[in-house]
């Protein structure tokens, strides 16, 4: 089998990539079945003969009740009485061969409640946003590498250990029930070395990121979207609505890092004649200090007439005038509408809701 060095060998330089920044190659896909349902089948192209011959259930609660890291992570979590112990178990299931239900259906509907409240606040408080500034915001939010860390920060251990290894150890089995599940016995009972990582220890392939996503990393991120979908499904869509603004979007994630612009004063006068300013963009020094000192430092603004769009500082007069061209299109881009009241206005899946925002007019083509 095709193994790979990590960064921490000695063998390998500093320049190297690790493995999870592998980049995918070419390669035809030939869909097959998966092995781990022990699934049978009349005719190959019978799909209504299919059937898997795994009988799944779910964990009684009174079983679920037994298991201290689940019951410490129901309460650490503060989830509400009505979330059962055996969901709570459930969302932490990602292997398909146990015979117990696993997470696959409530990661898909937190995947979608996810994606409905993260793009609901950006485009409600944002409208400006570009599009990719948006994509990569909503990757910051709910990306599978954020997802994960955000499951690590909560506590949730893995199941890595062998049977052998919990029978000599004396590891009762309701332990392993409050534990993120992910790897099969025979991956398990693998022999691993120190220093080496497997091709088929690589998730799924990233598109945003474009890297591999580690098994244990995946399976983090399908844990917290479970979780959130047994959230929706036993408390409600405003309890899931909460849940996913204190600990999904009290994040803060800097918004004005995450643009680059290449011409930014051109980008900038092409704004102003989009939105039919009647003044054209002037760039001027407002004011400097110790211009023949070795700390000099100017003052510069971007200004359409009596308007100023935007004002910098910086050690050169060339600097500042970038700083307050860059500070206006900011400006624009990240405004933030508020009611009449001054307050912030409402989203749509809030009570009472009435459009008091703005429709972005688009990107600016430069």
């Amino acid at each position: 089998m095709l193994r790979l060095l990590s960064k921490g060998s000695p063998w390998i330089g500093p320049r190297l990539f690790r493995a999870a920044r592998l980049l995918p190659s070419a390669s035809y896909h030939v869909s097959k079945l998966d092995p781990s349902l022990n699934t049978s089948y009349d005719s190959l192209t019978d799909y209504g003969s299919y059937k898997a011959n795994i009988f799944t259930h779910r964990l009684p609660e009174s079983t679920a009740q037994q298991s201290p890291p689940l019951v410490a992570l129901h309460h650490r979590l503060r989830l509400p009485e009505s979330y059962s112990l055996s969901t709570l178990s459930q969302a932490l299931n990602c292997d398909k061969s146990t015979g117990l239900a696993n997470n696959h259906g409530l990661s898909i509907l937190g995947s979608n409640l996810l994606a409905y409240y993260i793009s609901e606040h950006l485009l409600m408080k944002y409208p400006r946003l570009p599009l990719p500034v948006h994509n990569e915001a909503t990757n910051a939010y709910i990306g599978p590498y954020s997802l994960a860390e955000i499951g690590r920060s909560w506590g949730i251990e893995t199941d890595v250990r062998t049977k052998l290894q919990k029978y000599l150890a004396n590891e009762p089995e309701f332990l392993t029930y409050g534990r993120l599940r992910f790897l099969s016995e025979e991956a398990k009972d693998a022999p691993q070395e120190e220093g080496i990582v497997e091709l088929s220890e690589l998730g799924s392939y990233d598109k945003n990121t474009k890297t591999y996503l580690t098994k244990e990393e995946e399976a983090y991120a399908e844990a917290v979207k479970a979780i959130i979908g047994g959230m929706y499904t036993h408390a409600g869509e405003e309890s899931a609505k909460k849940f996913i603004q204190s600990h999904i979007l009290s994040r803060k994630v800097p918004l004005h890092e995450m643009f680059q612009f290449s011409r930014p004063t051109r980008e900038l006068t092409r704004l102003c004649e989009k939105l039919e300013l009647e003044d054209p963009l002037e760039i001027r020094l407002i004011a400097e200090t110790g211009r023949l000192s070795t700390h000099a430092i100017f003052v510069a603004g971007a200004f359409s007439g009596g308007h100023k769009l935007g004002e910098g500082v910086g050690a050169s007069l060339n600097e500042a005038k970038t700083r307050a061209v860059v500070n206006a299109l900011l400006s624009y881009y990240l405004y933030t509408p508020v009611n009449e009241q001054g307050e912030e206005i409402k989203t749509p899946s809030e009570e009472n809701y009435k459009f008091e925002g703005i429709v972005g007019s688009g990107d600016v083509a430069i």
